[in-house]
């Protein structure tokens, strides 16, 4: 399975059971995208604590979803833990809750904190979108990516 596909096909499932905004202490991460082709569908948004599993949507911690308007979405997650994390994003066009492709290659946007680049067979590097997580908030921003 491409890691397209293993990114978008649990994400769902660990909005579901990560939740994406539990209440409690810790810090706050907020994430403007920005670059979405078109207002269509949903966006799923994924936060993942060290790089066992990233970027599987599995291995998410936390989860959430928004719309689109006017070619920007925003997520958050609150009640962090102090450490490193990495985010996931997908413009889920269709609203499906997958990641289409053909051939592996996908038709529907996708981006990582500090818009980190996939690599030619696959998904950046944990360490090229981790950032670190304290008190307070921490501001991302990431450009949408199309194949």
């Amino acid at each position: 399975m491409n890691w397209f596909r293993a990114l978008a096909i649990p994400f769902l499932a660990s909005i579901a059971m990560a939740g994406s905004a539990s209440a409690g202490q810790g810090g706050q991460v907020t994430v403007q995208m920005h670059g979405m082709r078109n207002s269509d569908g949903q966006v799923l948004c994924a936060l993942f604590k060290g790089a066992k599993g990233f970027p599987d949507g599995e291995a998410a911690v936390k989860g959430g979803r928004t719309t689109v308007k006017d070619g920007k979405a925003n997520c958050g997650f609150k009640g962090v833990e102090p450490g490193t994390y990495a985010v996931g994003v997908i413009h889920d066009e269709d609203g499906d809750g997958e990641m289409d492709t053909v051939l592996g290659i996908p038709t529907e946007g996708f981006g990582f904190s500090n818009n980190a680049k996939p690599g030619m067979f696959g998904p950046p590097a944990f360490k090229e979108a981790a950032f670190r997580v304290g008190a307070g908030t921490k501001s991302l921003v990431i450009k949408m990516l199309y194949l």
